[in-house]
Parts: structure tokens; sequence; C-alpha cells
């Protein structure tokens, strides 16, 4: 739905939930485009370098992310309601993939990381509360503030 209008998408979207609903069928959506995942999902897997770094229902993610890279992704987003001059980046560049940094991948770029030992050991997908997983040594280092506030 990248390149289509407002109008389309919607249409376009609504057709895929009709199909959806119509043959009690599950649908996976890959996309970049948060109003999207707020309309149409339920839950949300958000990867990082080709592995999964948060799974969790779109309320959860959208609202207490505890990845760094979920939360980086969600807080560099216009609200609508809140004038900013600047908005909030990811600092550096995702990795190459024929050089892809040992351990965790997000570490080049995370501000959580401060360069600790435990982030050169790749990071498994720890359920933090039902139905909650992430991938980080300190997911329990979270702000637990709501996007957009």
């Amino acid at each position: 739905t990248t390149a289509l209008d407002v109008t389309v998408q919607a249409q376009i979207l609504d057709l895929l939930q009709s199909i959806q609903e119509e043959h009690n069928a599950a649908m996976i959506m890959i996309t970049h485009d948060f109003g999207v995942i707020a309309e149409v999902a339920e839950r949300v897997v958000v990867m990082y370098a080709g592995r999964v770094v948060e799974s969790a229902d779109v309320d959860t993610a959208f609202h207490a992310p505890r990845h760094p890279y979920t939360s980086g992704l969600l807080h560099s987003l216009p609200v609508v309601d809140h004038r900013v001059d600047n908005l909030p980046t990811i600092g550096g560049q995702p990795p190459n993939p024929l050089r892809m940094p040992v351990g965790c991948s997000f570490e080049p770029r995370c501000e959580r990381s401060g360069g600790r030992a435990e982030c050169r050991v790749e990071p498994s997908l720890v359920e933090v509360s039902a139905g909650h997983g992430v991938a980080c040594h300190f997911q329990d280092e979270a702000a637990t503030t709501e996007v957009g506030s």
C-alpha cells in the first residue's frame, strides 16, 4: 500500500480484512506504515537486521515498547497535536548484512547498551509479560512512558 493514495489504501485494507473475515483466516502484513499496523493488526512483530526484537499485541507494542529499536521507531513518528522542530532519530546506520556485529545487531546504535559486555552476546527473545517477547539484555530498563507524551 506504500505508493497508494489514502483512499485507495483504505479500500485495499478493507478488502483484505473482508477476505480475511469471510475465510476465517489469519493475515500477515509486512509494512513500515504504523498507521496500517494500528488499523489492521492485532499483534506486532518488530524485526531488526533480520531478527525478531519485539513481539506483542498492538496496544502493548505502541504504548509500552521494551526494545530500544521499537521505542526509537515509535518516538520518531510525528504527533498531530504536538509541534516539534525536529523529530527524534535513531543514530547510526543499520548493519551491513555481510558484516554483522558480534552479539546484538542493534548494539552499535543502542543508547541503552553503553558498550556493556552483555551486548556482545546475542539476546534471546524472552517473554517479559503474557504474549510480550523482547530480545534485549536490558529490556527492564525500558522507559514506560507512553509514546507521544
